[in-house]
């Protein structure tokens, strides 16, 4: 397997990082190069916990994968994330300004 793919894989693996299914983390070993057209490439994932398995296709031109580096990736949202933000919605009066720190005067656009 060439720089190329070794590259739109690493970047596959980045995007998808855990199984739909079970949760569980995919390795390399997980994910096969199936084929390439022009700037598409397919992977097939199947996850070795459960078996689960799905087809990939990523559209990733030439003048792309030269100049991107591999995407940076956040942990997904948690059950805690989601509770957090439940409760801070709950007690929220709907004041923007007060919680953006608006203390009046001139506003500024995001263009400025």
């Amino acid at each position: 397997m060439d720089s190329r793919w070794e590259k739109v894989r690493a970047i596959v693996l980045k995007m998808v990082e855990r199984c739909a299914v079970c949760g569980q983390r995919f390795s390399a070993e997980d994910l096969q190069a199936l084929g390439r057209s022009r700037s598409t490439w397919a992977f097939r994932l199947t996850c070795q916990f459960c078996g689960a398995s799905s087809l990939i296709a990523a559209v990733i031109d030439e003048e792309q994968l030269a100049g991107s580096p591999v995407p940076e990736v956040h942990e997904p949202v948690t059950q805690r994330d989601v509770e957090e933000i439940r409760e801070f919605l709950e007690h929220f009066d709907g004041d923007f300004q007060r919680l953006f720190g608006y203390r009046g005067g001139n506003a500024r656009s995001w263009s400025d």
